[in-house]
C-alpha cells in the first residue's frame, strides 16, 4: 500500500505542478497583452495632449479675430470691400 500512496502523492504533485505552470503561462501572457495595450494608450494620449495644444491655439486665435471683427475699422474695411463708403467719403480710382 505503502507504493500505491507514494504514486497517488507523485500523480498529485505533478498534476498541481502542472497547474501551476499552466497559470504561470496564462498570467504571463496576460501581462504582456496589458502592457503592449499601455503602450498603445500612451502614445494616443500624447497624440490627443498635441491636438488639445493645438486646438486651444487655433481657439485663441479665433477668439484675437472675433475681436478684431467687432472693431470700427474692420467693419469699415469690410463694407469697402461691397462697395459701401460714407456719404462725406471721396473715392480716388485709377484709371487704366
Amino acid at each position: 500500500m505503502s507504493r500505491g500512496r507514494k504514486k497517488q502523492n507523485r500523480m498529485a504533485k505533478f498534476s498541481i505542478s502542472c497547474i501551476v505552470f499552466l497559470l504561470i503561462a496564462l498570467m504571463s501572457t496576460q501581462i504582456v497583452k496589458l502592457y503592449q495595450k499601455n503602450q498603445e494608450l500612451a502614445v494616443k494620449e500624447a497624440a490627443y495632449k498635441e491636438q488639445k495644444l493645438a486646438e486651444e491655439a487655433r481657439q485663441r486665435e479665433l477668439e484675437e479675430q472675433e475681436k478684431s471683427m467687432e472693431s470700427q475699422e474692420y467693419i469699415e474695411k469690410e463694407a469697402h470691400r461691397y462697395g459701401l463708403f460714407y456719404d462725406d467719403e471721396i473715392i480716388y480710382r485709377e484709371t487704366e
